[in-house]
């Protein structure tokens, strides 16, 4: 009984005490994700405490406070960036927000967690990096797909040299959702709230993942399409109103380090559920991954024999990085590294990320990725829609922080 309460004590001693503003979709995966983490891990020094849930519309954040464990419901922002019982403001709002509540928080000493894309252009990017890096506290993005364990693994064995020499990366994010046309004009079709369309909201995690596969992206070559142009108002239906963000785009892209790419991104394609996609190939070998099988690694290795060449499917386990925590009974060997195949979801890869997220708030490290990453990937998006514009290569500028 002593034993028990003492755990207790230390699960309660320290906590990581929470605000988040915005109570929309994100705010069920984030809340469900800092709810388990300490279940999960088992270390109590991953517990959150979900103290404040703040939305303009006080009823949906009333309901979410309810629904998800949080204490308290507000419909100020500033009640989280500004309060002394806070440790971490976390951000799920339309893009144009971020700026002004990311730099209130660390003004008044807060970590921040915040989500992609940072900000809608390199311009408020930059000046948030500075403002993260002046104030000391931890700053990070939620580009989640890094946390995954299939993806993880592939960059365990990039970063080994297990495909020698990097010679190509092509990626995209394919979604179908908006292909519906009778959806309303909300802020993600709206260039002054979201900065980008598909390129920014899904787009962000593609360009994020070439970044921490492969390396910085030098220059870029490409176009945007927008397949529907108006959209039902969104207090009145029977009203159009203009949408004026790209529903595709695609680049061409030239790496740092000489290798070559493609980068894709479009919510308006049938056929096409949430695709995370990516190839890399190097003179060894290649790595292939799909999000619609998202348990499964496929590795090519190009010194097999003839007879027995192709790619070979790793099945997602307690083997590789992350996965460990999940739902992998110990089988096969001392170290319990059997892989059988139980399946992760979307879910698991937030939880992970919040692990991540837990470990650098204790250190006081803002590992990736964190407001460099973000800004690196917004001078990405904004060298993409200004070649789409010219119609010409356009260089990455990366902006002094």
């Amino acid at each position: 009984m002593n034993d028990k309460m003492n755990f207790n004590n230390d699960l309660l001693s320290s906590p990581i005490r929470v605000g988040m503003i915005g109570a929309g979709y994100m705010a069920k995966l984030h809340s469900l994700s800092m709810r388990n983490l300490a279940g999960l891990t088992d270390d109590p020094r991953d517990h959150f405490e979900l103290i404040r849930l703040v939305d303009a519309n006080t009823e949906l954040a009333q309901h979410e406070a309810m629904r998800w464990g949080w204490l308290e419901a507000d419909s100020d922002w500033r009640s989280v960036t500004r309060s002394d019982d806070i440790d971490l403001v976390d951000i799920a709002t339309p893009n144009d927000s971020h700026y002004e509540m990311c730099l209130d928080a660390f003004a008044n000493g807060k970590h921040v967690l915040c989500e992609k894309p940072l900000a809608v252009n390199r311009h408020q990017a930059a000046e948030m990096a500075r403002q993260a890096q002046a104030s000391g506290k931890v700053h990070m993005v939620n580009f989640t797909y890094r946390a995954w364990p299939a993806i993880a693994q592939a960059r365990q064995l990039i970063q080994a040299g297990k495909l020698g020499r990097i010679r190509h990366f092509e990626g995209h994010f394919f979604q179908d959702h908006n292909n519906d046309a009778t959806i309303p004009l909300h802020w993600r079709f709206r260039k002054t709230q979201a900065g980008a369309g598909a390129l920014g909201d899904i787009g962000s995690h593609i360009i994020d993942l070439a970044r921490f596969l492969v390396g910085d992206i030098a220059s870029v070559s490409a176009l945007t399409e927008r397949y529907i142009a108006q959209r039902p108002l969104p207090h009145d239906r029977s009203q159009l109103g203009d949408v004026d963000v790209d529903d595709f785009a695609a680049a061409l892209v030239r790496f740092e380090n000489g290798a070559t790419g493609s980068i894709k991104a479009g919510w308006a394609l049938p056929g096409f559920k949430n695709d995370v996609y990516f190839v890399v190939v190097g003179e060894k070998g290649a790595i292939r991954f799909s999000w619609e099988r998202s348990n499964e690694l496929q590795i090519f290795d190009a010194t097999d024999e003839p007879q027995i060449s192709g790619y070979r499917t790793v099945l997602i386990g307690r083997a590789h990085p992350g996965a460990e925590l999940f739902w992998f009974p110990a089988l096969g060997g001392e170290q319990g590294l059997g892989v059988t195949a139980q399946g992760m979801g979307y879910g698991d890869a937030f939880a992970l990320s919040f692990r991540h997220y837990a470990n650098a708030i204790r250190t006081s490290i803002s590992s990736a990725p964190n407001f460099i990453d973000g800004l690196r990937c917004c001078e990405i998006i904004d060298a993409i829609l200004l070649s789409a514009i010219d119609g010409r290569w356009v260089n990455v500028e990366k902006l002094c922080i």
